[in-house]
């Protein structure tokens, strides 16, 4: 499957309102159709994405006491080291391990003053240079975010920075690093993939990945396609949050992983949530006859869906 490919460059700062509206236009239109696409323009440079990728890697292949040391149950803020078959996505635990992160937020945070839940700090590897790339890294990716978030927002006919500069608090972004071990090495289960099927939790996800393959996409005819990510791009798709503000117009498309058969995959997803106290409600331009969801607080959507799928938060989840 070729997902289209669009340039969100316009969105950087220095595009024509006639080259944002023809991305806009893009964006709703494939948003309507698949809910998945491909970005170049992005702003995150090839350099810093390898680099990550490798710091990645250096994790992962650390010896198991090593990663556990920093596991996401020692932390408050749903933060660090998740095990494999750790979190279940579908009917198992999914065949992959991951790092949890989010922003860095000191004690003196206004969201940590608060005492608003996933605010505080992260739980990063104890390896050479691994913050400085990690922040590098995500810097770049949330500037990408931003671009996809402004052409979304003019798409629905807002002001382009409504969505990037929501009420409620900071705007939640979490990327998370994810290592997909290969299927001769972690056999997998009856029904167990390295990503279980699913929807995405908050409005957009943007991706990044090693190029490997494994990546698949539910087709509205309900068939399951292959997707592969040039070099320079990135994917984007949107999640449950966007498909409610949206009343459906934008609907958030089932995706899954399945794990190459002899190498390793690795991904970096960078996954935005509004700000925790922000409402998600049917906007006026989707509301046509009548709101398909009840409003929804962001910050505790998120919880409920973690809850449903970790097991470090649920004992009655069942990894297999």
């Amino acid at each position: 499957m070729r997902l289209p490919i669009i340039d969100v460059s316009p969105f950087a700062g220095a595009g024509s309102e006639a080259e944002r509206d023809r991305v806009a236009a893009t964006v709703d239109a494939t948003c309507r159709e698949t809910g998945f696409f491909l970005i170049t323009g992005h702003g995150v440079e090839d350099g810093v994405r390898a680099a990550m990728l490798d710091a990645a890697r250096e994790f992962f292949a650390l010896p198991l006491p090593r990663k556990q040391a920093i596991a996401i149950e020692k932390s408050a803020h749903h933060r660090g080291y998740v095990g494999i078959a750790a979190e279940t996505l579908d009917t198992v635990g999914d065949l992959k391990e991951t790092l949890d992160t989010g922003g860095e937020h000191g004690p003196d945070h206004p969201e940590v003053r608060a005492g608003v839940p996933l605010f505080g700090p992260n739980q990063l590897p104890d390896l050479p240079g691994f913050h400085e790339v990690w922040t590098t890294y995500r810097s770049q990716a949330i500037e990408a975010a931003e671009r996809v978030q402004r052409a979304m927002a003019r798409a629905l006919g807002l002001s382009d920075e409504h969505i990037t500069t929501l009420p409620g608090g900071e705007t939640m972004y979490h990327l998370r690093l994810i290592h997909y071990p290969p299927q001769r090495s972690h056999t997998p289960a009856p029904g167990q993939l390295g990503c279980g099927a699913h929807t995405d939790y908050g409005t957009v996800t943007v991706l990044a990945d090693d190029g490997i393959g494994g990546l698949q996409v539910m087709h509205r005819n309900g068939t399951w396609i292959d997707v592969r990510v040039p070099g320079d791009a990135l994917v984007v798709n949107i999640g449950d949050l966007m498909a409610i503000w949206t009343n459906d117009r934008w609907i958030s498309n089932p995706h899954r992983v399945v794990n190459p058969p002899d190498t390793d995959r690795y991904s970096m997803p960078l996954f935005v949530t509004p700000p925790f106290h922000a409402t998600i409600s049917c906007l006026q331009s989707c509301v046509a006859d009548g709101a398909k969801y009840p409003p929804q607080q962001a910050g505790p959507y998120l919880l409920s869906r973690f809850d449903a799928t970790h097991s470090y938060r649920n004992p009655l989840l069942d990894n297999g």
